[in-house]
């Protein structure tokens, strides 16, 4: 039976491919936006994998992974009966036992879930999501049926070959993770612990008692969605402030917690009672401490545009998928280096940046973690947010003094090196652009290659040094003629030799000798006009 439903299936998925003129598979596509259209009409299954596969720079060029963030969860309500069926079945009690009141209409709808708003008991005012009703089966069906198709071919969208079965797999523990809902409330408390002392950062309260696999209810929050500009500025919200401390805690949840939202997009965010409040921590991120001082160092190498630093730290973080050519990754390297070599700081493209250094290490077969993948995108998101809160406000402006707070604490970091950042940071933010000679001799002394050649080019400079030299050269002279003069003396007063008049041959050549120099010297002197 199982095997005749996949079947169907894999027919299904087979002539839409072929409806968007893909008749040889995902390796036929041309149009990334193809693809991005059969994921919508092959169902909640697809957009969901379209939405994970969009977190992925690292894996898909930024053609497939534009068209992947269009994708919507436009999908229809669940009919309130299958909702209060659900909570009903997982609280093992009638609502009327629990809530004073339930709304029938959701709140939201999206592929995995219905969210509903309530009244508890007690009188507080929560919302509760709920899973869908057989929404497990058929995604872990459709990933079924996936694993079958990836053991015939590789996906391969343009040149780019990607491990189809690693990203299935991938794929299945993600949307596991979203389809367990005491994982997300376990999301939601670990990040209230770690954000309890910031009161400008909040999360919304998790009701233990009630929440289980498939239903989760939490406190709600009134707020105003962060990027509705015009009702923030009504309330008195200041724009400049909220960027500010959102980039703050946002670079303190990756570089001190290790732990991060790894999907802040104004959907997730509100700005309710003076706070910034992130929901939904349906995926989050991880990072441990060697990981996160290894993208410190590559941090470094951006700021002080040393290639050797970005090439090495770019090898301690990525896991090697073949053979590299570190001359060649090198080569690929400086090819960024000098697109930004001449570029302000403050107007560094992060994502730009980001993307090309995802397609070096593609083309160097360098596999970026997933979970580096996700702070990048993650740090992207909220680059991009704040810019359309604040476009006064540059990133790089918050980020270079956090990135050297961190480094400080990292003994591995000098601190003249550290300082060196924010003032180089300071200098091109002040519109000042160091010559590309003067970076490119940081690089090279940094790394070791430092070798000095002298070029004497001002005619005054040559014309000194070859005075100098004159003048050591009639010193050295000098000193030879007084040899001569002192050897002949003791040559005569020793009365060695063959003698004339008794007087030593030797010592009398040896004077006569001196004396012809001596006044060949002072010719030479009287004669330059430098006496």
């Amino acid at each position: 039976m199982k095997s005749g439903t996949e079947n169907r299936r894999i027919r299904e998925i087979a002539s839409v491919f072929i409806k968007y003129g893909m008749k040889e598979g995902l390796k036929s596509i041309t149009d990334p936006s193809k693809l991005r259209m059969a994921f919508e009409e092959l169902g909640p299954t697809f957009v969901k994998i379209g939405q994970i596969l969009s977190t992925r720079p690292d894996i898909l060029p930024k053609e497939y992974i534009k068209e992947f963030q269009k994708l919507q969860d436009n999908v229809k309500s669940e009919p309130y009966d299958n909702v209060k069926a659900i909570v009903e079945e997982n609280l093992r009690c009638s609502l009327q036992e629990v809530f004073l009141s339930f709304n029938e209409k959701p709140e939201a709808s999206a592929s995995l879930a219905v969210v509903h708003k309530g009244v508890l008991k007690n009188g507080d005012e929560v919302v509760v999501k709920v899973q869908r009703p057989g929404v497990r089966e058929t995604i872990m069906r459709d990933i079924s049926v996936l694993r079958r198709l990836s053991s015939l071919a590789k996906i391969m969208p343009q040149r780019e070959v990607i491990d189809a079965k690693s990203i299935i797999n991938e794929i299945s523990e993600a949307v596991n993770k979203e389809l367990d809902f005491t994982i997300e409330a376990e999301n939601m408390e670990n990040f209230r612990e770690k954000n309890k002392g910031i009161q400008c950062i909040y999360c919304p309260k998790i009701y233990k008692q009630y929440t289980t696999t498939k239903i989760l209810v939490m406190e709600y929050v009134k707020g105003i969605k962060i990027d509705d500009i015009d009702s923030l500025e009504k309330d008195g919200y200041d724009l400049e402030d909220i960027s500010k401390k959102l980039i703050n805690n946002y670079l303190k949840q990756i570089f001190e917690d290790g732990f991060f939202h790894a999907d802040p997009h104004p959907g997730n965010i509100l700005i309710g009672g003076g706070k910034i409040v992130y929901l939904d921590f349906g995926l989050v991120g991880t990072i441990d401490k060697g990981l996160r001082d290894r993208f410190l160092e590559f941090l470094y190498g951006i700021a002080s545009r040393n290639v050797d630093t970005m090439m090495y730290s770019i090898l301690k973080i990525g896991i090697q998928k073949g053979e590299i050519n570190k001359k060649k990754l090198y080569s690929d390297i400086e090819s960024i280096y000098n697109t930004y070599i001449e570029t302000n700081l403050s107007h560094i493209d992060i994502k730009g940046m980001m993307e090309q250094i995802f397609n070096v290490c593609r083309n160097n077969n360098i596999a970026i973690p997933k979970n580096v993948t996700m702070m990048i995108k993650g740090l992207i998101t909220i680059e991009g947010l704040v810019e359309k809160i604040n476009p006064y406000l540059n990133i790089m402006d918050i980020a270079v003094p956090f990135v050297k707070q961190q480094m400080m604490k990292n003994k591995d970091f000098k601190e003249d090196f550290v300082e060196s950042i924010e003032d180089l940071y300071l200098l091109s933010k002040s519109g000042v652009k160091l010559p590309i000679k003067f970076l490119e001799l940081i690089n090279t002394t940094l790394s070791g290659k430092l070798k000095f050649q002298l070029h004497l080019e001002n005619s005054e400079l040559q014309k000194g040094i070859n005075d100098l030299n004159k003048m050591v050269n009639r010193m050295i002279f000098g000193l030879i003629v007084a040899s001569i003069i002192v050897g002949s003396a003791i040559i005569i007063n020793s009365n060695s030799g063959p003698k004339i008049l008794g007087i030593s041959v030797f010592g009398a050549i040896g004077y006569l000798g001196a004396g012809i120099m001596g006044l060949w010297l002072l010719y030479s002197i009287f004669r330059s006009g430098n006496m």
